[in-house]
């Protein structure tokens, strides 16, 4: 090779490692930014937060968050109950097809319900809604007398036992093989959708539910919300499928719709509105939910409402990453609501002057 060819092989390496380093250092360059954007707490300096009364945060959680949330709710299953109606009535043409259509309808009505009564207050409080209409677990032999009796009408579907109705019931139907059109299967499942769109349709979200609460109570319901995620739709399986071998292994809720993660992800999202201010604007009570944060921050507890954020933060990342095939992103999940969790039981709920008790989402 002559002189000339080597110097101008020497010089292509040399400008092909040059672009190699230079790409590489951009690479480092940008995985820090990233990372420091990540762990960066939310700036509210240039956001002046009013002092809000109790009664303006238990009333914009009421308006613009659960009565919001309700009609979205009663939206689908008006939808779910053309579904359902259908599907009963194509005189024995059910196709895979309409079925598919249905449990996707059914799903979205279910997680808008999640979102919902993630944290139970007002009339689902008063009224029980959670046990009417999403009783666990759901009770066979109940719901098998429940179609015998074929029941229709208000009336008539308010002497079925909550253990036999409601959405476990429904879902239940709609993976056996024998729920078919005509059948007194698919009549009774179009009765429950019409007795849940009617509890929903009940719910009345006005100012004087909102007021009776409080802010021990309401504040309370926050933290049973956030530990019934952490232990009963997560932990909870997570190590029953620790223990169990065999067949019985890796079966998660919700799995025959591949509804788990997002089952929890709706949840959350019920929590999280509440927790944090989502918008770069202060929030407004007549307009806007004033969360937990912004209520913070107008009693000039900035550093509490700083470190909520950064918990919240946590969780909603991880909740992010859920992924029921590896077992450690739900761990992750798990320890970040349970730091939250602890957050507020201790460092919060001292800051607001309230005390740790028994919520409606306390169980065994």
């Amino acid at each position: 090779m002559n002189p000339q060819h080597q110097h101008e092989l020497k010089t292509g390496l040399l400008r092909g490692l040059v672009w190699v380093i230079l790409a590489f250092v951009l690479l480092l360059v940008l995985n820090f930014a990233n990372s420091a954007v990540a762990a960066k707490p939310v700036d509210r300096s240039d956001m002046l937060f009013p002092y809000y009364e109790v009664t303006e945060v238990l009333n914009s959680v009421a308006t613009h968050h659960h009565a919001k949330d309700s009609a979205v709710l009663s939206d689908q299953l008006d939808a779910l109950s053309v579904a359902t109606a259908q599907y009963c009535k194509t005189d024995g043409k059910t196709l895979p097809a309409n079925m598919q259509q249905l449990q996707a309808q059914y799903a979205k009505a279910y997680l808008a319900w999640l979102e919902l009564s993630a944290v139970v207050m007002g009339p689902m409080l008063d009224n029980n809604t959670v046990r009417q209409i999403d009783f666990r677990p759901l009770r066979l032999n109940l719901l098998e007398r429940a179609i015998k009796k074929q029941p229709q009408g208000a009336q008539a579907m308010a002497l079925i036992g909550s253990p036999a109705k409601g959405f476990p019931a429904l879902e239940y139907l709609l993976t056996q093989n024998d729920f078919k059109s005509g059948t007194p299967q698919c009549n009774y499942a179009h009765e429950v959708v019409l007795d849940i769109a009617r509890t929903v349709a009940g719910l009345k979200w006005d100012d004087a539910q909102a007021l009776g609460a409080g802010m021990q109570l309401y504040f309370n319901q926050l933290v049973g919300a956030t530990h019934n995620l952490a232990w009963e739709r997560m932990e909870k399986p997570l190590l029953k499928n620790k223990d169990e071998a065999g067949a019985n292994a890796g079966h998660w809720p919700f799995s025959e719709f591949h509804l788990t993660e997002k089952v929890w992800a709706a949840q959350w999202q019920g929590i999280e509105h509440l927790l944090m201010v989502t918008s770069q604007t202060v929030p407004q009570a007549n307009t806007q939910v004033i969360p937990l944060e912004a209520y913070l921050r107008g009693l000039g507890k900035i550093e509490l409402a700083d470190t909520l954020v950064n918990y919240s933060s946590a969780v909603s990342v991880a909740m992010r990453s859920n992924d029921i095939t590896k077992p450690a992103s739900v761990e992750q999940s798990v320890k970040a609501l349970k730091v939250l969790k602890g957050f507020l039981e201790s460092e919060v709920a001292k800051g607001l002057k309230v005390s740790i008790q028994f919520s409606s989402s306390d169980g065994d």
